[in-house]
């Protein structure tokens, strides 16, 4: 357990079960990590992403996050990881342009930003790399409704729908992956493994 070892957490069995006992053990981490808010998520996370770097199996790192948690989890990662992130602004993208994206390996961008900027979106879809690890919260954003044979797509999903085609680990983070529309929920989970529906 290199992670826990090297980290400032406390962590419980359930988070240790999470990472170690079902993430860690796919050789193509493609996971909804579904849990109550509170019970760690941002833990189990962090304790995958220090995982897979100390087995250097991930190098190239972006972490979605809505907009009022971008402050927060740079403060888990530093912290209790002792790990930065470049934190991505209009600012930061006005600066350096769209080779920002080969001058860092570690990136913390607010969904919203990434989304509704079709720039950015243009730049995260002809990136020559492939993310090692892509890690978003409360994807249950990332959202699509199906209305009879016409599926509605929002911004966040097409954004998902990227990040789905650009990483080789992705980890989406949600207390409420449900909303009680199973073509919603089986739309959300198409983003991690696309054929997993193909029959239906």
């Amino acid at each position: 357990l290199f992670a826990v070892g090297v980290s400032k957490i406390d962590p419980l069995p359930h988070q240790i079960e999470a990472v170690y006992e079902y993430l860690l053990k796919k050789p193509r981490i493609r996971f909804l990590l579904a849990d109550d808010p509170g019970a760690g998520k941002t833990i189990m996370a962090g304790l995958l992403l220090k995982e897979l770097k100390y087995r250097k199996a991930t190098e190239k790192i972006l972490i979605i996050t809505p907009p009022a948690l971008v402050r927060q989890w740079e403060r888990e990662l530093s912290e209790k990881f002792g790990e930065s992130f470049m934190k991505v602004d209009r600012s930061v993208i006005n600066a350096l342009g769209p080779n920002l994206w080969e001058q860092h390996n570690q990136f913390l961008v607010s969904m919203d930003l990434a989304s509704r900027a079709p720039d950015i979106l243009d730049q995260l879809k002809s990136i020559n790399f492939t993310w090692d690890l892509t890690i978003v919260d409360e994807a249950h954003k990332l959202s699509a409704y199906k209305y009879g044979d016409k599926t509605e797509k929002s911004l966040r999903y097409k954004f998902g729908e990227i990040l789905s085609e650009t990483s080789e680990h992705l980890l989406f983070l949600t207390a409420t992956p449900h909303k009680g529309d199973p073509e919603n929920f089986r739309l959300l989970l198409n983003l991690l493994e696309k054929d997993l529906y193909a029959n239906t």
